[in-house]
């Protein structure tokens, strides 16, 4: 039997006469990385806070480790790690001290986020109100990994991070899953999310409009293939099924590209290629595509995917 940790059906909030997000349903499965991928204000952290029991829904049920997200959430808290998306620390205290508090008040050991700081190049003898944006994100992404919680909880852990920084905590978020950790990823970047996760939820207006394996969401969308050969190639040179020819310009060739991408490799392969730019869908296409005219879209149960 699946085991559910996290578990939401016809989640719904409104504040007033405002929707926070409606009819949410998803479900996270043990051990797994899933993504909940929208863009900035779509509803991301407002589930996240229904789901963590600091905001009470108005409607539907949000169960994390069976237990309910709400009424049980101090239970449920002592088995989360939490990052939110603007993380606040007491500016007057150093990375270490601040993170040994943190630490502190989970019962792990001094200095339990030591091997963390080095990997991440962070400071932590500098006040924390005279480090950059990015270095006091990196004392949450610390604060975050340095305990072992069975849960993850993310909401946008990359803001600020250079993009090494960047890979350093896809490795830290692979390390967690392999550990046999659970992780809730919440991002509007769409190459973090395909990196990182399973399956990926994308919500847009307050509704989760799609639920899918990671490939499969991709699969289902054209990527952008830009080349530069040594020499001029023949005009049939890139007629494969899934694959558009867009442009052939003596030797700078724009292909678009849908599904397994393994016959057009081959074919690139047999040219000598001195420039390739391969460019993923972003979101706001992902959303183009997903969404008609009127921007209307239907929920979808967990696990579905629109027609």
């Amino acid at each position: 039997m699946t085991n559910l940790v996290i578990e939401a059906t016809g989640l719904t909030k409104w504040y007033g006469h405002r929707r926070g997000v409606e009819d949410v349903a998803l479900g996270v499965v043990e051990g797994e990385a899933f993504g909940f991928l929208g863009p900035n204000g779509a509803g991301k952290t407002t589930t996240i806070r229904l789901l963590l029991g600091f905001l009470r829904a108005t409607s539907g049920s949000a169960r994390v480790f069976g237990a309910d997200a709400f009424r049980d959430a101090a239970r449920i808290h002592a088995r989360v790690s939490y990052l939110g998306s603007d993380p606040g620390f007491l500016g007057e205290l150093t990375a270490a001290e601040q993170l040994d508090y943190l630490g502190g008040l989970r019962g792990l050991p001094r200095r339990a986020w030591a091997p963390l700081v080095e990997r991440l190049g962070l400071d932590p003898t500098v006040r924390i109100k005279r480090l950059s944006r990015g270095n006091r994100q990196k004392i949450g992404v610390v604060a975050a990994f340095m305990g072992r919680e069975p849960l993850l909880v993310l909401d946008e852990p990359t803001s600020g991070l250079d993009p090494l920084m960047q890979r350093e905590f896809l490795a830290l978020a692979a390390e967690a899953r392999a550990a046999g950790r659970t992780v809730f990823l919440s991002s509007h970047n769409l190459i973090e999310v395909e990196r990182a996760c399973d399956r990926v939820a994308i919500i847009r207006d307050g509704r989760v409009v799609q639920v899918s394996g990671v490939g499969e969401l991709l699969g289902s969308h054209w990527r952008s293939v830009n080349l530069v050969l040594a020499a001029p190639p023949a005009p049939d040179a890139f007629d494969l099924p899934g694959v558009e020819v867009v442009a052939m310009t003596g030797r700078e060739v724009h292909l678009m590209v849908r599904g397994n991408v393994n016959a057009l490799l081959g074919r690139i392969a047999a040219h000598a290629v001195e420039d390739i730019a391969i460019t993923t869908p972003d979101v706001e296409d992902l959303f183009l595509r997903l969404y008609r005219d009127d921007g209307a879209a239907s929920p979808t149960a967990p696990g579905e995917v629109p027609a």
